[in-house]
Formats: C-alpha cells, sequence, structure tokens
C-alpha cells in the first residue's frame, strides 16, 4: 500500500499550465523513455559507482531521490547503507517504481511517494541528502532544476550534503 501523503493544491496555476504540465509527466510514464536512460551506461553506472564508491556519504543517513522515475538512484543509495530513501516521481512509473523497489527487497529501506514535489509532504522533517538525476539535453530540458533547488530549500537537513548529489555539472560544446 502507499504512504498516506498530503498534496497541496496550486490555485495559482492557469489551465493551460496543468495541462503542459500533466503532459510532461505523462511523458515520462511511458517506459521506453526509462529504458532509454538505464540503458545510457556511462549516465547509469557513474551515479552508481559514486554513490557506491563513497557509502559512508550514505551510511545511515535519510536520502531524499527527486524525480526517481524507476527509482535505481534510490535503490544505489540503499545499497550504499541508507537508514532511509524516500523517492518522488509524479509519473505513474512510481507505480512500477515501487514494485522494482519490493523486487529488489528494499521495501522496508526505500519510500516512494507519486506526486509533485512542489506538492507532496515528506513522511520526515528533513533529510541529509537529495540525489537527483536531474540533468537532461543540453543539462537543463527536464525542467527537473527548480524542483531540486525548492527540495533542497525545504527539507535539507543543517549541515546536509552539499546542496544535492551531483554538486556541479561540466557542459562541453562544440562550434
Amino acid at each position: 500500500m502507499p504512504p498516506k501523503i498530503s498534496v497541496k493544491a496550486d490555485k495559482d496555476k492557469s489551465k493551460e499550465e496543468e495541462e503542459e504540465l500533466d503532459y510532461y509527466f505523462k511523458s515520462y510514464s511511458h517506459y521506453s523513455i526509462h529504458e532509454s536512460m538505464l540503458k545510457d551506461y556511462i549516465r547509469t553506472e557513474s551515479y552508481r559507482d559514486f554513490i557506491l564508491k563513497n557509502a559512508e556519504l550514505f551510511k545511515d543517513k535519510v536520502v531524499l531521490d527527486v524525480g526517481c522515475g524507476t527509482s535505481i538512484l534510490s535503490l544505489f543509495a540503499a545499497k550504499a547503507g541508507a537508514k532511509k530513501v524516500i523517492g518522488i516521481d509524479a509519473s505513474h512509473v512510481a507505480e512500477k517504481a515501487r514494485e522494482i523497489v519490493k523486487l529488489n527487497g528494499y521495501e522496508n529501506v526505500i519510500t516512494i511517494i507519486k506526486g509533485k514535489m512542489e506538492e507532496v509532504v515528506l513522511p520526515v522533517d528533513k533529510v541529509d541528502i537529495i540525489i537527483s538525476e536531474w540533468m537532461g539535453y543540453f543539462l537543463l530540458y527536464e525542467s527537473m532544476l527548480d524542483s531540486v533547488l525548492f527540495a533542497r530549500d525545504k527539507y535539507l537537513a543543517p549541515g546536509g550534503r552539499g546542496n544535492s548529489l551531483p554538486i556541479h555539472p561540466t557542459f562541453l560544446s562544440s562550434p
């Protein structure tokens, strides 16, 4: 059974803005987009290697995974020893993420919440670490940065790990 969550209504958004957001989140409900991200081995293994090779950062910590998708980063954090991992995703893939978490035996560590980061209420007051795969094409395409910054400002505990992980990107371009 999914955890109970509170959701605030956002009455300031126009119907057009709500429809755009619905389209955006529905696009992430298709498994093919998640399959292509998971098959990007360099990307996935880079996250895995960072988290698992720095397990001391995650040991006994409360971790928030913003835009968790299939829960791959949540699983890595749990494997690294996180005490609690909360994955947030606004798309229907959150339901599949719950199944994936259970299949991997981490249902007592990882909680998946379906909802928009700005609208859900977490089952904890503060988190120690925020992880997110917020970078899309040309770094900002996925429009996740605002949600990650919101999460940082609202939920990251004083002295929490950096602002979030990853901490900084490198952008290379060619004429």
